[in-house]
């Protein structure tokens, strides 16, 4: 299948099928598909105007790909022009990349890649350059990887799936481009944090990686959330609270008491995804900064982090707080919090501090319960695990099918992490908001197997411990 242009308007793509090769076009009506194709500028256009380009724009990719690689030349000698004379057309790039892909797939890839690096604008038609790179993507062949690593500078295009009311913008869509590729991608990622000096790229590969908790990747995104650039360096940062390792405790603590409230905001985040109580004492004094931001996110690192404490300071804070900005979100989370305990505050305030500590320990228990293994589950091996892996990936989904029954901690018994993202990839490919559902539960096992290999409790703990014994 295939994308084309129908409206300039919103410039929306749509895919229609590619059927080969039809009768041979004549040179100047290829010539006359590529002059459609250049300097287009929708903000200069009236509504009729664009609705008539997109309808020349329709035939001229239709010329152009039944043309196969007589089009495909026609296309990279205008390309050969337009670098030469150093003349920007970004749209045309991105189209004409897109229609080098249904003729070449992977053998186009090298040229697709060199299109859409140095100064072309990605976002100028995003949907050009997602849907061809998520293609290239489920192919899963290694030729594709420049093209992957060439968007990764991008964090402003988005695109919008119409069937799914679904805006898919940075790092979304790098994730359902990268996360279509599998496990395969990780040692690529890798390299781009070893080779690639700008900001945005490697932050991206960061953000990606952290997700696959490569102990590799690990060692390099701690270096650059010491000493990284910018915005790589707050992706670092909440990685490292991904990764959650014993060595990063410190460090992440430490960062809380910075002044720039948006450097303060990536060592919260990091925390709470860190899951180590002793991070709450740190926490409550931020709830008194003035940033919003920050504040609701601190108020989510107290309810999820929760202890005696932290509610003390959200109720205080719903009390108390200068603003009611502040003092709402404090009291939704403290409301929320009892009410999974099934009682209220007023209820729970005259318990004795151990009773209290006891109440709490409950309930952050009955959040890692799913994980645990039952007496009387029925038994789940290796063999099992590959028979679930294979119905999953047919079928492009978690649920559902013969093994409805495998639940969260069947898979915490024996998965491993790189078949997981292998399950994961199959699931990206149905590009949809339920697809995401399924894998947040994936990454969410992913994350607990990542962290059996050095930590003794892989979820909400009073202390991050480092493994002892044969795991580690």
């Amino acid at each position: 299948m295939m994308r084309c242009v129908l409206t300039l308007v919103i410039v929306v793509t749509c895919w229609l099928p590619f059927v080969g090769p039809a009768e041979p076009a004549p040179a100047n009506d290829l010539t006359k598909a590529v002059a459609a194709m250049r300097k287009i500028d929708p903000a200069t256009m009236t509504e009729q105007q664009q609705q008539v380009k997109s309808q020349e724009l329709g035939q001229a990719w239709k010329t152009l790909m039944d043309a196969g690689p007589k089009g495909a030349a026609a296309l990279k000698e205008e390309l050969r022009k337009v670098d030469a004379s150093k003349e920007k057309d970004d749209l045309f790039k991105l189209g004409a990349a897109a229609i080098l892909w249904q003729i070449g797939k992977v053998g186009e890839a090298e040229t697709i890649a060199s299109m859409w690096s140095g100064d072309v604008a990605l976002s100028a038609n995003y949907n050009y350059v997602f849907f061809t790179a998520f293609e290239a993507a489920r192919t899963q062949d290694p030729r594709v990887l420049p093209m992957l690593i060439a968007i990764l500078r991008d964090q402003k295009g988005n695109v919008f799936i119409p069937q799914h009311y679904l805006t898919i913008a940075w790092p979304l869509s790098h994730s359902f481009i990268w996360g279509a590729f599998g496990s395969k991608s990780v040692p690529a990622l890798v390299r781009v944090l070893e080779e690639t000096k700008d900001e945005t790229t490697p932050a991206s590969a960061v953000f990606l990686l952290s997700m696959t908790h490569d102990l590799k990747a690990l060692e390099k995104i701690r270096a650059l959330a010491h000493q990284g650039p910018g915005a790589t360096r707050a992706e670092a940062i909440k990685a490292l609270g991904q990764f959650g390792h014993p060595q990063d405790f410190d460090f992440l603590t430490a960062g809380l008491k910075g002044k720039d409230p948006a450097a303060v905001w990536a060592f919260a985040y990091a925390l709470y995804e860190y899951g180590d109580l002793r991070a709450v004492p740190h926490l409550i004094p931020l709830l008194s900064r003035g940033d919003k931001r920050l504040g609701n996110e601190v108020i989510a690192c107290l309810t999820y982090l929760v202890t005696p404490e932290g509610i003390e300071a959200l109720q205080r804070c719903a009390q108390t707080a200068g603003d009611k900005e502040r003092r709402e979100p404090c009291k939704e989370a403290v409301t929320g919090t009892f009410k999974s305990l099934g009682l209220t505050y007023e209820a729970y305030a005259p318990k004795t501090p151990p009773e209290k500590k006891k109440m709490i320990a409950s309930l952050r228990e009955r959040r890692q319960e799913k994980y645990r293994l039952k007496p009387n589950d029925r038994k789940f091996t290796h063999d099992d695990l590959l028979k679930v892996v294979a119905e999953w990936k047919a079928n492009h989904r978690i649920t559902g099918g013969k093994y409805a029954w495998v639940e969260d901690r069947h898979m915490m018994a024996a998965a491993d992490i790189p078949l997981l993202l292998d399950v994961a990839a199959a699931c990206y490919t149905r590009l949809s908001d339920e697809c995401l559902y399924e894998i947040r539960t994936l990454q969410e096992l992913m994350r607990r197997l990542g962290r059996g290999r050095y930590r003794q409790e892989v979820g909400l703990c009073e202390k991050v411990e480092p493994l002892q014994g044969s795991r580690k």
